[in-house]
């Protein structure tokens, strides 16, 4: 997992090209005026999402990994918790939604040892198919985020 801020310029010069390229995409891109949306780049090696939601409770979230993508997920307005843990291999499947849209669900695992990644505008972190991830997660109140989710394909890596 990796974890940054979008003016961090001299940190990415040691991720993959395709994670800087990412980087650089939600740089230099104003996403004010765009809506929920999907673009596949790339033949598929690259997908962006742009994520206009409403955050909630933890416990309404759930614990996700992907095993085709890497995600970058850039905070472009409002602030969410993300919850963080590596997959020890000790997590129970809720839902394998691998075939349509490469996630896997994992039940809440007490033993996880959760952190949560407070992410304000401009900030993104990067998780690999080993790190469980929980987005959406509110700070304090329910509130609107906008969120870029740049999927790397990991054989572009």
């Amino acid at each position: 997992m990796i974890y940054g801020h979008i003016s961090a310029k001299e940190t990415e010069t040691a991720y993959a090209e395709p994670i800087r390229e990412a980087i650089r995409y939600c740089r230099e891109t104003n996403f004010s005026d765009r809506g929920e949306s999907r673009q596949i780049l790339r033949g598929g090696s690259m997908i962006i999402q742009i994520c206009d939601r409403i955050t909630g409770a933890k416990e309404e979230k759930l614990p996700e990994v992907h095993r085709k993508y890497a995600e970058l997920q850039y905070m472009a307005e409002g602030s969410e918790y993300m919850g963080f843990y590596p997959d020890r291999g000790d997590n129970k499947l809720l839902q394998d939604c691998l075939e349509e849209k490469d996630t896997i669900y994992y039940q809440e695992n007490p033993f996880s040892d959760e952190t949560m990644l407070l992410m304000t505008p401009g900030t993104y972190a990067v998780f690999f198919p080993e790190d469980v991830h929980r987005p959406f997660c509110q700070v304090g109140e329910p509130a609107r985020v906008k969120k870029i989710v740049v999927k790397v394909a990991l054989d572009s890596l």
